[in-house]
């Protein structure tokens, strides 16, 4: 079976009226549907279409992959802010730590390092920590 642009369009925008909001996973599904229907060798789209739909999972089945794929979009996104979190903690540690043996030393600009230190950990350890867990509560609540 041959398929024309009217069909796979209507593939395509029924993905989307189910919940496939992803452009690359309705691509990956549209084409999937498209090359099992141009296998068959009957010449009834609709009966086609629905025995592939259920070949598939059916609907629900393709939200559950929606579903999936924003489960780990969100989990890269995740990870990635976590690893940014522990870089600034890190190195906000660091010149705290350095600015306690300036200070123990008596050496000069030990309390200028420990202001630094706390204006970093404010400025920009704190606001990524709470973003990462507004982030977090927001995706588990929705």
């Amino acid at each position: 079976m041959t398929l024309s642009n009217e069909q796979v369009e209507f593939i395509e925008n029924n993905l989307k009226l189910y919940g496939i909001e992803s452009k690359d996973l309705r691509d990956d599904l549209t084409d999937h549907i498209c090359s099992y229907l141009e296998t068959s060798e009957s010449e009834d789209f609709d009966s086609l279409y629905q025995e592939a739909l259920q070949k598939f999972g059916g609907y629900t089945s393709f939200q559950n992959l929606q579903r999936e794929t924003n489960i780990q979009k969100f989990s890269k996104e995740l990870t990635g802010l976590n690893k940014v979190k522990f870089i600034m903690s890190c190195l906000a540690t660091l010149i705290a730590a350095s600015s306690l043996v300036f200070k123990m030393m008596h050496w000069p600009y030990a309390n200028a390092l420990l202001i630094g230190a706390i204006g970093f950990f404010v400025v920009v350890v704190l606001p990524v920590h709470f973003y990462y867990r507004y982030r977090k509560a927001n995706y588990q609540y929705s």
